[in-house]
């Protein structure tokens, strides 16, 4: 799933709508107008005032959260909407995966007795944002994605 990032307006509405669809939004290169560069961020939040942005949030590789205010971002090259599994940054992958794998074990077990669809989609997107080979590890999936679907022909 790509999606064109035009501007910090695609940006916010990218991380208003992550529980929807997931993923993250990664910059190959971040630099303030102060001379300070910063490879692989993670931008985490875009403040409003009314329709007018005024601060950025970001994580580094380094797992500093840094906010500035939008008047000092000098640059912010190549931002990609990616799933956790494909980040670059890896303390934020980390972090973000340990959150997204608790949050599943909660929601698994809230709804154990109930596979209903909203359930069963929210688990499945929530699984291929941090890779199925990582929550195969941690948890027990097998309802979510059975192996073997029988069919009966009457």
């Amino acid at each position: 799933m790509v999606y064109q990032i035009n501007g910090l307006k695609d940006i916010h509405k990218l991380l208003v709508n992550e529980r929807k669809i997931g993923g993250v939004i990664e910059a190959k290169t971040l630099r303030l107008r102060t001379g300070e560069v910063y490879k692989n961020t993670v931008i985490t939040h875009i403040d409003l005032l009314g329709s007018s942005i005024y601060s950025i949030g970001f994580v580094t590789e380094d797992s500093e959260n840094i906010i500035v205010n939008i008047t000092e971002l000098g640059l912010l090259q190549e931002p990609e909407y990616k799933r956790i599994c494909e980040l670059n940054n890896q303390a934020y992958k980390s972090t973000k995966t340990k959150t997204k794998i608790k949050y599943l074990k909660r929601l698994l077990d809230i709804n154990k007795d109930s596979l209903n669809k909203i359930f069963l989609e929210e688990a499945k997107m929530i699984i291929e944002d941090i890779g199925l080979t990582v929550a195969k590890k941690e948890l027990n999936i097998s309802h979510i994605y059975p192996k073997n679907k029988v069919y009966s022909i009457a």
